[in-house]
């Protein structure tokens, strides 16, 4: 058996929040404890991991990020804007089950980037149009990696013959009049010298 450490993939707190890793340190074997990691991550711990020790080393070398850090996009995020953006995603389990989930959280674009986009559209003759082309880019790019939404159940488990994977299926919804309207009243507001631009 070889000696090589497996490469840790994440942190145990960007898998679990820190409610449930306290639980998990007090009750490690509890099967109730052990079914929520296999809920929540879609793996279920070797019988080997026995401890909470055991069972974090092997949730960093197995499982991938769930709860990232919430982080400004930019110093002055707050003076920016922000879009509601839905999640949803259907979840496939090692147990061959799935279910779906959905949520919501705002996405924030930071009053520079904001300003950027919006120069950067007026400069190549693009107008308002442009922008929201930027922003809904962005969302789409940056959203699953940058927000966390307290993703529910929707509906029920289905077990079936499907291949299980380590993965779901994952999308987003959000409103283009909202980003529309939220430009505007930001550039009215802070840049009214280029609102005639738009």
């Amino acid at each position: 058996m070889s000696d090589v450490a497996a490469p840790v993939k994440c942190k145990i707190e960007e898998v679990f929040d820190q409610s449930f890793i306290e639980l998990l340190r007090l009750v490690p074997l509890n099967p109730y404890v052990r079914a929520l990691v296999l809920k929540l991550t879609g793996k279920l711990p070797a019988s080997e991991c026995e401890t909470f020790e055991q069972i974090q080393e092997w949730v960093e070398t197995n499982c991938k990020k769930r709860i990232r850090p919430i982080q400004n996009r930019s110093r002055d995020a707050q003076d920016g804007i922000a879009i509601n953006v839905e999640f949803s995603e259907r979840e496939y389990g090692r147990a061959d089950y799935s279910v779906s989930r959905s949520g919501s959280e705002p996405f924030h674009i930071g009053a520079d980037e904001l300003l950027q986009m919006v120069q950067e559209a007026i400069e190549e003759g693009e107008g308002l149009d442009g922008v929201i082309e930027r922003i809904t880019n962005e969302i789409e790019e940056d959203a699953w990696n940058e927000c966390d939404p307290s993703m529910d159940d929707y509906d029920d488990y289905e077990y079936n013959e499907h291949e299980a994977t380590d993965s779901g299926e994952g999308s987003t919804e959000y409103s283009k009049d909202q980003i529309r309207q939220a430009v505007l009243a930001f550039v009215r507001s802070r840049h009214p010298e280029l609102a005639a631009e738009l």
